[in-house]
């Protein structure tokens, strides 16, 4: 790991091709291994914001509910590893604040903390620009992989730090405590240690989206009261339609959850000390703590905790200001090669678009399978290659207590906003064969064209078996399938894994009816 204080610029004299990837995670370290295997020989540098360059991000909510012992086992390589291993250069703890496409440059900022030894400990630890520590680099090939932020929406109550609001430094943009955003590992850490500092009772999640999802049974294996609001008519309003949300409504209030929907977030009631006063430090000027929230039907909930999961934005700033296109919901424009409309620059994972590839049209989902595999395009074709990513369906899974959750492709209603024709069925079945134990209830509705009979999406809810026949579909769209392609592929069977007629087989059988 370099230290980035004695660096004031990298330059070209080495005669190595200079390949810099801004961002790390998912994405940013994809693109980096995979352009090692390209180039051997390249100078491969990432700027990381964080001081934890590659970890799951998906994990975050298993290590809060206690099935993962630590946040520690979510790194996949540390920054040594990438440096001894690899031959990657990693420099943490620093942002880049300009691109100069003429020279082909980036200026970077280092970001110093007030404890880096304990630097997510501190209810103050938020990253400060260090002026003195201006960096320039050189590239080549330049890769930005900045990621996303959590969104904090304008809503009354809740003070936000100006100065940080506009950057990826998470937790500290806000300086209500109790008030939580989940988006990296410092959010993870943050949350875990604060909850336990301040013996948190009680949660309100705002948005039942995948992230909301899978934090209410993390919070209720914490012995929690969990309630959680949407604005929307139904749970998972981007994965689901209302029919089948229905289901994932009852898993959840059978295990306790409060559920609200149709309503949103009105207003947060703080008070300047903390319900917990005697196990909290004094407070800071300005600091306010949580009391209680009210929703847009005057709803007033008494909460120890506040869990924002209304969505994200990407870290596209850097890029616009350089004069790179953007496209939908302002993330980066690129190609499928992961090129942007300025040379030998690219852009992957949750900062930049993805080409969906039933509707043919740039879509902005963020999600860590698209962040991997678009890096690994971007990184090869940094170093030389031509690489082609081949899009997304909007394939995306969860689960909550016992129930999986799963969608690719299109529902009913968005194909018809797409100029399909669609047709939809739903069967229920089982997951294995009748007298097998611990068999599980599974619901699968498919969505076919009418015309062209070829499959364009499916929703699939139950207690096992999910994954797999997502995948399934997902495999289906790519290769422009058609429900007679599902009816007729020939499934395995084994009693404790299915039912003699394997449920998607069923499924597509209905729906082919529909079409004659």
């Amino acid at each position: 790991m370099r230290d980035n204080n004695d660096i004031k610029r990298n330059d070209r004299s080495s005669g190595k091709k200079k390949i810099l990837i801004v961002g790390g995670v998912a994405a940013g370290t994809s693109a980096a291994s995979k352009a090692r295997r390209i180039d051997p020989n390249a100078d491969i540098k990432i700027i990381q914001e964080e001081p934890v360059v590659s970890y799951g991000a998906c994990g975050i909510p298993y290590v809060i509910e206690g099935v993962i012992d630590d946040f520690s086992e979510l790194i996949v390589r540390s920054a040594e590893e990438f440096e001894k291993i690899y031959n990657i250069d990693i420099i943490e703890n620093t942002r880049a604040v300009r691109i100069d496409v003429d020279n082909k440059q980036v200026y970077a900022e280092t970001l110093s903390k007030t404890d880096r030894n304990n630097n997510h400990n501190n209810d103050n630890s938020s990253y400060k620009s260090n002026s003195n520590a201006l960096m320039r680099f050189d590239y080549d090939s330049l890769v930005i992989a900045t990621g996303a932020r959590s969104v904090i929406p304008n809503i009354k109550g809740i003070i936000v730090n100006k100065e940080l609001s506009n950057t990826s430094t998470y937790r500290s943009s806000t300086m209500v405590k109790g008030l939580l955003l989940l988006r990296n590992y410092g959010d993870g850490i943050y949350m875990r240690d604060w909850i336990k500092k301040e013996d948190s009772k009680s949660c309100v999640i705002v948005g039942a989206g995948l992230i909301g999802i899978e934090m209410v049974q993390a919070f209720r294996k914490r012995g929690m009261d969990v309630t959680i609001i949407e604005m929307a008519d139904h749970i998972l309003p981007s994965l689901l339609d209302k029919e089948m949300a229905e289901m994932v409504k009852q898993e959840l209030e059978k295990n306790g959850i409060n559920v609200i929907l149709g309503e949103g977030l009105q207003e947060v009631v703080t008070s300047s000390s903390s319900p917990h006063s005697s196990l909290s430090t004094s407070s800071s000027p300005g600091v306010r703590y949580l009391e209680r929230i009210r929703t847009s039907k005057n709803k007033e909930i008494a909460t120890d905790l506040l869990l924002l999961g209304t969505g994200v934005r990407p870290n596209s700033e850097i890029a616009r200001a350089a004069g790179i296109e953007v496209g939908v919901s302002n993330a980066i424009k690129v190609d499928e090669h992961m090129r942007t409309n300025i040379r030998d620059i690219f852009a992957a994972g949750d900062c930049a678009t993805a080409r969906n590839y039933i509707i043919n049209e740039d879509v902005y989902l963020p999600l860590g399978t698209t962040a991997n595999k678009q890096g690994r395009i971007a990184g090869e074709n940094a170093a030389g290659g031509n690489a082609e990513f081949k899009g997304i369906a909007g394939s995306a899974i969860t689960k909550t207590f016992d129930l999986y959750v799963g969608k690719t492709g299109l529902d009913k209603q968005e194909a018809s906003v797409y100029g399909f024709d669609p047709i939809e069925k739903e069967i229920k079945s089982i997951t294995r064969a009748s007298y097998y134990p611990d068999k599980k209830s599974i619901s699968i509705k498919l969505v076919a064209d009418k015309e062209s009979q070829k499959v364009l999406g499916a929703q699939i809810v139950g207690g096992e078996g999910v994954k797999g026949r997502i995948d399934l579909v997902a495999f289906a769209l790519l290769m422009r399938a058609t429900i007679n392609d599902l009816v007729n592929y020939d499934a395995c069977y084994v009693p404790p894994a299915s039912p003699v007629w394997e449920p998607m087989n069923i499924a597509s059988s209905q729906i082919a009816k529909l079409l004659v």
